[in-house]
């Protein structure tokens, strides 16, 4: 998955570029971007990759089942996530969002003359939040996320901020903390509301198109799907897949976060003496002589991949980056072993008691997971701990979904 820094100007272009998403058309459709068919008064939905835009869809799939006849854009910043968009949604509803730049700004919202903007998670663009300012669109900041090392960062840079935080006319945190971080920085404590998280709420998702081929890779061997695994991890994961193994055999399904990663892991792998098939290949058929490792070399797949799971090992989380989306896993029903860096998802693990399990190194996880790749009453605990807690998360898509038509309702006319 494609990262990007979120507090800049948006001209970042170290992000992974699929198929889908050439960089150079994507730069000059963000620089020049021209009239691509909202009708004016809609409502313009915005996620930056994968993670974000998932959250973004599943908002616009609430707004939509609630009003069917309201137009409805949604954008992605990143060429992960605008590949992700030109897959589930219709052409003339989604397009690249504009670099963050005054002159690309306001010629998109010429463009398609919005009347609400939805900002997802951590979104605070200085130029676009200016400009609805200026034209007063009103700004939503949906499933709002901040962690305590963004919010020291911008309470140093308030002066610049001042503006932009002053364009949001409503945030919805996920979290207490996370409410309290907002209003920290210099948001009005007023515009503020604790909401929950939109993540909650997504569908559990099915099955991915290889999963037959997985499951035949596998061979009835119980399946670990190392998810958003960050390069330096790719030693460890590989560690405990052999720590695992001297016990009993298991099947591995390596996801690497960024895909600049993906011919390393298909070697670090091939020589601990693994047999690899990269999931690309699948296409041309199952190979002969069966594999240890499925290689999952796309983008956009791994929520399905999960499902194939009897257990997950959550990247992000052995090396000091805070953390990926735990959800994703236990929303497949597979219990989550992660490592000592979460404390970017510290209140998700934490609600998750007894379906993510948090440990030190490669021996802890490994111990960690063998009970839970073997099934029996281990994995039917951490199964049912995760029922209850997605049980009593749901409503953040209907709070969400309250709070935009709401805003759409009183705002001006396009």
């Amino acid at each position: 998955m494609a990262t990007q820094h979120k507090f800049l100007s948006g001209l970042d272009l170290s992000v992974a570029i699929p198929a889908e998403a050439p960089l150079l058309p994507l730069v000059f459709s963000r620089l020049f971007p021209g009239r691509r068919g909202l009708a004016p008064g809609g409502a313009w939905v915005q996620g930056v990759s994968v993670g974000e835009v998932e959250v973004a869809l599943t908002l616009a799939s609430e707004l939509s089942r609630r009003r069917s006849d309201l137009p409805l854009l949604v954008t992605a910043t990143t060429p992960a996530g605008v590949g992700l968009l030109s897959r589930r949604r219709a052409p003339g509803t989604w397009r690249p969002f504009p670099l963050d730049l005054p002159a690309a700004v306001r010629r998109f919202f010429d463009a398609e003359r919005p009347r609400l903007l939805v900002l997802v998670e951590t979104e605070l663009w200085p130029a676009v939040l200016n400009e609805a300012r200026r034209r007063r669109v009103p700004v939503l900041l949906a499933n709002a996320r901040l962690s305590a090392r963004s919010a020291s960062r911008l309470r140093r840079l308030r002066a610049l901020f001042g503006s932009p935080l002053a364009a949001l006319t409503r945030v919805l945190a996920r979290t207490p903390a996370d409410a309290e971080r907002f209003v920290a920085i210099g948001v009005a404590p007023d515009r503020v509301l604790v909401a929950g998280d939109l993540k909650f709420d997504r569908p559990e998702p099915a099955a991915p198109a290889f999963a037959d081929a997985a499951r035949a890779l596998a061979g009835g061997r119980p399946t670990l799907v190392a998810g958003s695994a960050a390069a330096d991890e790719i030693p460890l994961v590989l560690d405990v897949r052999r720590r695992l193994a001297e016990e009993a055999p298991v099947f591995l399904l390596l996801a690497p976060r960024q895909p600049a990663d993906f011919d390393a892991a298909a070697r670090l792998a091939a020589e601990a003496g693994l047999r690899v098939v990269r999931r690309s290949a699948l296409a041309a058929g199952l190979p002969t002589g069966g594999a240890d490792v499925l290689l999952l070399d796309t983008v956009g797949e791994l929520a399905g991949a999960y499902a194939l799971a009897e257990a997950a090992l959550l990247g992000g989380t052995f090396v000091p980056k805070g953390g990926h989306n735990v959800l994703e896993p236990l929303r497949a029903g597979a219990p989550v072993v992660l490592g000592p860096s979460f404390e970017n998802i510290r209140d998700a693990v934490e609600a998750a008691r007894g379906a993510a399990f948090p440990v030190a190194d490669a021996p802890a996880a490994a111990a960690a997971l063998r009970p839970l790749l073997l099934g029996g009453d281990a994995r039917a605990r951490a199964a049912e701990a995760a029922r209850a807690l997605f049980a009593a998360g749901r409503g953040a898509a209907a709070r969400a979904a309250d709070a935009a038509l709401a805003l759409l309702d009183g705002a001006a006319p396009a």
